[in-house]
């Protein structure tokens, strides 16, 4: 018999809503600025130390880890020296030279690390200094789809920097270097060979606004950000009339696309809404405004502002953010016409991935309009209720409603404290697979243990949680089960985020009453996802096709912690054409204590998953132990030698 093979996702967690703060900068200590002078022997030449330290991170401040760092004295006797970041993402070296003929020292700083661009920085030692600091930022080459990409920055500003003055005169030797700059820059397309030049336009005009603003974007596209904010503050100092009367919209326009890469939309739209001050009409302020906008999820003024923004003539950039803002309003009219518009009668596998992103999301919400008007189990008379699920025998039922919203926030607030302290964990996974048959009865099963990781990584708007199975050859079993016909499921972790105070929008709710469970006494709470407002939607993958699934279930909250005990979800309407007819999950969590965090949390610890589709029944049930704290850096070194775990599902 030829079994077919599937597997299934039974929530996903990465819709763009929760907002990481960004993580401070942790620079490292400075050395000793500069060492008495080292006489060897009596008459021996005077020695200086140069030390060169430094520090790499990500955009959100992030400390790089394992970075590769290249400096560069330029000195034949000194070949360039490989270092790497330490877990801080700090480096240093010391250079010991003949003081009388090395007065000045020029060092150049290269940092690269796999998957990332390429950051590098230049700067020269005056006489007086003996140490130099590097702030190095890479980026990941993937990027992040909902923020602006900087090649898209360079290209909406730089061309509207070519010409320096507009704020009062420029002398000719800065003139020369800064066209000479920007020719390198703009034409030639070298940030690198670009930057001296403008440094020196700079130097010799400290207040011409358009050279540090040309300049901190060259910086900007060599990592150099700590350089290109400098300029910036520099640049739109008020206290300097001369910068101030220069009326220019860039600086502030450039400080708050940094923002927002930093993961702090709020003070990103204070610098957006200078720039408006200064140029009303503008339509790169008036599409990034909304932009800062959508990342704090204020929807409405967002998409207010994008639409300014399209009538002033901005980018398509503007259009695509405006059909991720109306989506979230759930106008799934107006988007679709504004992707019309998008697409221009292309097809959308032509298009980039944003574009294809944004499609998709589109069509996800055009098909849940199928669901209409579904009974759930919120709207499901009680006595009905407790005949189709028996866990509800002893409920004691609720005279009313007026307990809920008390206990939505008590719950919630509990939901977003786990989110936030849950660290990168690992435990021990036993699986049974079953395929059951009509009678309910055993036909055929496998029993698999796995080494399971959970990996938590802020994302912008958003937990991005990622689950591994790995570790199988060494727990005694080979990873089949799917070849064979079987299910494997995942995706536990996260369904309690419907509870989560930034999604209960999506969803409605019912106390249903008091119930003991396990010696406890706990609430008892119903929740239906909202076809027209669910934003965490799961996904029913088979045969390399996918479909939006929308839930619906019950919670049992412990009385004096509000903790939820135990969870069950069912499929709020079987999704169409794709013959999956049920979908239960039933969870039960457990306490864990880490000694790397203060609080316990609780974690699925006994996962029952039953499935019905094409008439066959599938059941699985997890149970999971020995959970310990897991530490990313191994795991990426694991990787970088080959052997990479087996990734199961990407719960974004």
């Amino acid at each position: 018999m030829v079994r077919r093979s599937f597997g299934i996702l039974l929530l996903v967690c990465a819709s763009v809503t929760l907002t990481p703060a960004r993580a401070p900068a942790q620079a490292p200590m400075p050395p000793t600025p500069l060492r008495p002078l080292s006489m060897t022997q009596l008459g021996a030449t005077p020695e200086r130390i140069w030390t060169i330290f430094g520090h790499i991170t990500t955009p959100d401040g992030k400390p790089t880890v394992e970075a590769k760092v290249r400096v560069d004295i330029g000195l034949a006797a000194f070949p360039p020296r490989a270092l790497e970041t330490n877990i801080q993402g700090n480096f240093t070296t010391e250079y010991t030279l003949e003081a009388k003929s090395n007065q000045k020292l020029s060092v150049e700083v290269v940092a690269t690390k796999a998957g990332y661009f390429q950051g590098q920085a230049a700067a020269e030692f005056k006489d007086e200094e003996g140490t130099r600091e590097f702030r190095l930022v890479l980026r990941e080459e993937t990027g992040d789809p909902d923020l602006l990409p900087l090649p898209s920055l360079v290209a909406s500003l730089a061309p509207r920097l070519r010409a320096p003055g507009a704020g009062g005169p420029v002398s000719a030797s800065a003139q020369k270097d800064y066209q000479h700059g920007a020719e390198q820059f703009l034409d030639k397309h070298s940030a690198t060979n670009a930057i001296p030049s403008l440094a020196k336009a700079v130097e010799r005009e400290p207040n011409c606004v358009e050279c540090r603003a040309l300049l901190s974007l060259a910086q900007l596209e060599t990592g150099g950000w700590d350089s290109a904010t400098r300029q910036l503050l520099e640049a739109t100092d008020t206290k300097v009339p001369e910068r101030a009367s220069a009326k220019r919209p860039e600086p502030f326009l450039i400080l708050g696309v940094l923002e927002t890469w930093r993961r702090e939309p709020k003070t990103a739209s204070g610098y957006f809404q200078k720039a408006l001050e200064l140029q009303p009409a503008d339509p790169f302020a008036l599409q990034e405004m909304g932009r800062a906008l959508i990342l704090q999820q204020n929807w409405e003024a967002a998409d207010q502002y994008l639409e300014k923004a399209m009538k002033a003539g901005a980018s398509r950039d503007a259009r695509l953010l405006r059909v991720r803002a109306l989506l979230e309003l759930n106008d799934t009219t107006e988007a679709e016409s504004e992707m019309k518009l998008v697409l221009e009668g292309r097809q959308p596998r032509d298009m980039p991935a944003p574009v294809r992103r944004l499609y998709s999301q589109l069509q996800e919400r055009l098909q849940l309009k199928a669901y209409g008007s579904v009974k759930s189990v919120v709207s499901q008379p009680l006595s009905e209720l407790v005949r189709a699920v028996p866990e509800l025998a002893g409920l004691q039922p609720a005279l009313d409603q007026g307990e809920l919203p008390r206990l939505l926030q008590r719950v919630g607030e509990g939901v977003k404290a786990f989110f936030r302290a849950l660290p990168n964990t690992s435990s021990r996974e036993e699986i049974r697979e079953e395929i059951l048959r009509r009678d309910g009865k055993v036909q055929d099963s496998l029993e698999e243990q796995f080494l399971y990781l959970l990996v938590m990584r802020p994302a912008p708007l958003d937990l991005e949680l990622s689950e591994y199975r790995t570790g199988v050859e060494q727990l005694g079993a080979k990873a089949t089960g799917i070849k064979l016909g079987f299910m494997r499921t995942s995706g536990f972790a996260c369904t309690s985020l419907h509870f989560h105070p930034m999604y209960q929008s999506g969803a409605a709710f019912r106390f249903l009453g008091r119930q003991k469970l396990n010696g406890r006494e706990t609430f008892v709470i119903s929740f239906a996802q909202r076809p027209e407002a669910a934003q965490r939607i799961g996904r029913f993958d088979v045969d390399g096709k996918s479909v939006p699934v929308l839930v619906q279930g019950l919670v049992w909250v412990d009385g004096e912690k509000y903790q939820i005990l135990r969870m069950r979800t069912d499929l709020l309407k079987p999704p169409p054409n794709s013959r999956l007819e049920r979908q239960t999950t039933d969870i039960q969590y457990g306490e864990v204590q880490f000694k790397e965090v203060p609080t316990p949390l609780w974690l699925p610890r006994e996962v029952t998953v039953t499935v019905q589709w094409k008439g066959k029944t599938f059941r699985n049930l997890h149970r999971y132990s020995d959970f310990r704290v897991f530490k990313v850096e191994t795991e990426e070194r694991r990787r970088a030698k080959g052997s990479a775990p087996e990734a199961d599902r990407t719960v974004n």
